[in-house]
């Protein structure tokens, strides 16, 4: 059977191509992604609120004894984390768009002060990606005739960057971001509201919801990708119960320093 050749008309021949105007390609996939990568402040703010809460909670349980010590230096931690996560996160997010916004700012004007320079300089990147140096120079003289798309091609070739970073100043990451360490936040400190429990099962309950809960975030972050969703939960999980650990010990050894005994034990 003879190998089918592709028909190259197929775009020429549609009605209505030379009327499109030339844009940087967007598809409903790369914005499912952009979507998707949101996991990164759920999962982050959600799982640091657990363990630095869980670490606070045990800590002053330990060393305190006192269930309202506990719930006060509890939601502190809450407020205070929750807050700074998602100010950092916008801060962050703002510096990197700052960041990107000057290198395409120098690309542009090396772009019109040095043209045939940053040419060059764009045909050797494709002639890199395997391209004859006939097919990169006619690629690139296409680009040259759109200026957002061939600034476009360089900022990716040279700096390995998406430019349309500079143009997002969506606050929804810092949001996610603030909420989900909040939401996590709070499963250390529920055991704490019951008074039923005595102190130590207060303790131990927390561990046990804290660590159920980063089994949970585990598993969610194991399920947007290839890999186990079981073992990334058990994986942060462990941290938790290392986390845990630390702050035990603090708080039982950290006092004595000060000439005081440890409350909880």
């Amino acid at each position: 059977m003879s190998e089918r050749i592709p028909d190259h008309k197929v775009v020429v021949d549609t009605p209505g191509w030379h009327r499109i105007k030339p844009r940087i390609p967007d598809t409903p996939q790369r914005r499912r992604l952009e979507r998707q990568r949101d996991v990164r402040e759920i999962v982050f703010g959600a799982k640091d609120g657990i363990l630095t809460t869980m670490g606070v909670v045990t800590g002053v349980g330990v060393a305190s004894g006192g269930r309202l010590s506990v719930l006060v230096s509890g939601i502190v931690a809450l407020i205070a984390g929750a807050l700074s996560m998602a100010v950092g996160e916008y801060q962050g997010a703002k510096s990197e768009r700052e960041v990107v916004q000057a290198s395409i700012d120098m690309e542009r004007r090396e772009m019109e002060d040095h043209p045939q320079d940053e040419f060059a300089e764009q045909v050797a990147y494709y002639k890199l990606k395997g391209f004859s140096a006939d097919e990169a120079h006619m690629i690139v003289s296409r680009l040259a005739k759109n200026p957002e798309i061939y600034l476009y091609e360089m900022m990716r070739d040279e700096f390995g960057i998406d430019p349309r970073v500079a143009e997002s100043s969506n606050i929804r990451p810092s949001l996610a971001m603030g909420l989900s360490y909040s939401a996590g936040s709070i499963i250390p400190i529920l055991p704490y509201f019951f008074s039923a429990l005595s102190h130590t099962a207060a303790i131990y309950t927390s561990l046990g919801l804290a660590l159920a809960g980063l089994l949970c975030i585990g598993v969610y972050a194991g399920s947007m990708t290839e890999k186990s969703k079981w073992m990334r939960g058990l994986e942060i999980a462990l941290y938790g119960s290392i986390v845990f650990g630390l702050s035990f010990l603090a708080g039982h050894y950290i006092p004595p320093l000060f000439g005081a005994k440890p409350g909880g034990f």
